[in-house]
C-alpha cells in the first residue's frame, strides 16, 4: 500500500482567453498581451514553459497608472514560494498583499 499525497491548497485562477485574435507562441508574449498595461512582465525561471504567473496588484498611493507587476514561473511551487516570500516582505511602500498565482493556458 502506498501513501497518496493530498494537496489542500486552493486551485489557482486559470487564464485561457483574453479577447485577442492573435496566436501566441510563448507564455511571455501571452502574459504581455493579457496584462498590457502592467508595469513589467518578466520571466524568472529558465525555459519557455512558464505556465504560472505571480501577479502583484498592490497600488502605491504616491503613483499613478497601472502598477501591476507580473513574474512568470515554470512550476506552481516556484510561484507559490515567491508569493509567500513577497507576502512576508511586501512589494514596496503601500503593499497590502494583493498578490495571486494564476495558471496560464494558451489556446491552440
Amino acid at each position: 500500500m502506498t501513501l497518496q499525497e493530498i494537496d489542500f491548497r486552493p486551485m489557482p485562477k486559470v487564464y485561457r482567453r483574453h479577447n485577442c485574435e492573435r496566436h501566441h507562441r510563448t507564455y511571455l508574449s501571452f502574459a504581455r498581451c493579457v496584462w498590457r498595461s502592467a508595469e513589467w512582465v518578466r520571466e524568472f525561471d529558465p525555459g519557455t514553459d512558464l505556465r504560472y504567473a505571480m501577479v502583484s496588484n498592490c497600488r502605491k498611493p504616491y503613483r499613478y497608472g497601472d502598477q501591476r507587476t507580473v513574474s512568470l514561473w515554470a512550476s506552481r511551487e516556484s510561484a507559490e514560494h515567491q508569493r509567500e516570500w513577497i507576502d512576508r516582505t511586501g512589494c514596496g511602500g503601500g503593499c497590502y498583499r494583493a498578490h495571486e498565482v494564476i495558471r496560464l493556458e494558451m489556446q491552440p
